[in-house]
């Protein structure tokens, strides 16, 4: 591989005329697969009167194909009582993995892996993924690996497929092992770092404890490749600034549905693999197809076997299409993701997410960061809770006013002393 090459492989830049020819090949083989030997979907397609036959659009498949959620594959874990739901399309292969999701809306759910995938698509996508986010070969990267999530377990696969140097320091994304990482980074000095938003944040409060310059410990780090959140610009920045990088990329999917692109070098959203996945954003009331530039919620369709498998799978992540061609030369769909569906504002005309909040508290002083909710009010408002005892009157005010007039619609910024933040750093809603 040539370390100055932009693709990891020529299908990164496939004409739109050769995707779309082998998309529906690739999804009609899928659900005629789960159609005929994974009870999870023969339950589905017989509840919605679903025959499986020829698909030949966008607007076909998503009229007839009906759509799961992670509730289903919830209550059919708690019916069965068994992490194995009938999605499992191991085709007679051995299952060589069991990964989970977090379990942050409340319930974990699993999927299985075999070897076959895991030198197959799932390998074909982490790699292309890490390559878009500049690691190379020869280069030393530091990774956080819990061994039950998908993500750590393609990426490490994927690292050693480049013929990159993995550092992997002890500990998962909780807030107590970030230490060990800070540690790794002094001690080993990668040139890379894979890992999530909260433990970007944790390293970066770390230096500020032991009293220790950002830029100092991360002398060696060109490139960072953060995964979990939307992150506004100017958090972007920020970082880039504090620890000196070269760029600074975000990555984005979902465990729910077993998906995931990066960002190129243009940032202009998550690159998605039209071979390997198929990606709608549907409207969560309709579950209509919506245009590029409409937000909605993600659906996954994924185009391998030898694996768990999503059909339709509604993601729950508001999520928009990103119309036009990327600077890169990558010809796959872009989509940008903006947060939980749960945690937005649904509105007749449109979605508040997650990220158009943090966008805006991320440009006032003193709230970079902050953990926060946002709730509905009667008429069409939001009311932004900050999870802290206190803020200054003059940022309180400087956030309420951007917020409104970048939302245009009423805004009220409380704070909430007593709400509890999770250990992805977010505000915990009462459940």
């Amino acid at each position: 591989m040539a370390a100055s090459r932009e693709f990891f492989d020529a299908a990164e830049a496939a004409t739109l005329e050769e995707i779309e020819a082998h998309r529906w090949k690739r999804v009609q083989r899928v659900v005629r697969y789960a159609a005929a030997h994974l009870p999870f979907y023969q339950r589905a397609f017989a509840e919605a009167g679903y025959t499986p036959g020829p698909i030949r659009s966008a607007e076909e498949f998503a009229t007839r194909v009906p759509r799961v959620r992670k509730g289903d594959l919830v209550a059919a874990v708690k019916d069965g009582e068994s992490a194995a739901v009938g999605i499992e399309a191991l085709g007679g292969r051995r299952v060589s993995n069991v990964v989970m999701t977090s379990g942050t809306q409340g319930f974990n759910t699993f999927a299985f892996l075999s070897q076959s995938d895991l030198r197959g698509g799932n390998l074909r996508n982490a790699v292309r993924e890490l390559w878009m986010a500049k690691v190379r070969p020869g280069m030393r990267v530091l990774t956080l690996s819990p061994a039950w999530h998908a993500l750590a377990l393609n990426d490490t696969r994927a690292i050693t497929e480049i013929g990159a140097e993995i550092v992997i320091p002890w500990g998962s994304f909780a807030p107590r092992f970030v230490p060990n990482f800070v540690a790794a980074v002094r001690r080993l000095q990668p040139e890379h770092i894979l890992l999530t938003a909260p433990v970007l944040r944790g390293l970066l409060d770390d230096c500020e404890s032991l009293d220790l310059p950002p830029r100092e410990v991360f002398r060696s780090v060109r490139y960072v490749a953060c995964a979990g959140e939307s992150l506004s610009p100017a958090y972007r920045s920020h970082v880039i600034e504090r620890m000196g990088l070269e760029d600074f990329f975000e990555r984005g999917g979902s465990s729910d549905g077993m998906f995931g692109g990066a960002e190129c070098w243009a940032h202009r959203g998550h690159h998605i693999f039209a071979d390997l996945h198929h990606i709608e954003v549907v409207d969560p009331r309709t579950g209509m197809p919506l245009p590029p530039g409409r937000r909605g919620s993600s659906v996954v369709t994924n185009l391998t076997l030898g694996r768990s498998i999503y059909v339709r799978f509604d993601t729950e992540d508001v999520a928009e299409l990103i119309e036009g061609p990327c600077p890169c030369g990558r010809t796959h769909p872009l989509l940008e993701l903006h947060g939980r569906l749960s945690d937005s504002v649904v509105l007749e005309d449109r979605i508040i997410a997650p990220s158009d909040i943090r966008f805006c508290l991320d440009e006032v002083p003193g709230l970079l960061a902050e953990p926060f909710q946002v709730e509905q009010l009667a008429g069409n408002g939001v009311r932004v809770r900050l999870a802290r005892a206190t803020v200054d009157e003059d940022a309180r005010t400087g956030a309420e006013n951007l917020l409104r007039t970048r939302l245009d619609i009423p805004v009220s910024l409380e704070v909430a002393q007593t709400m509890a933040v999770g250990w992805k750093g977010q505000a915990m809603r009462e459940r």
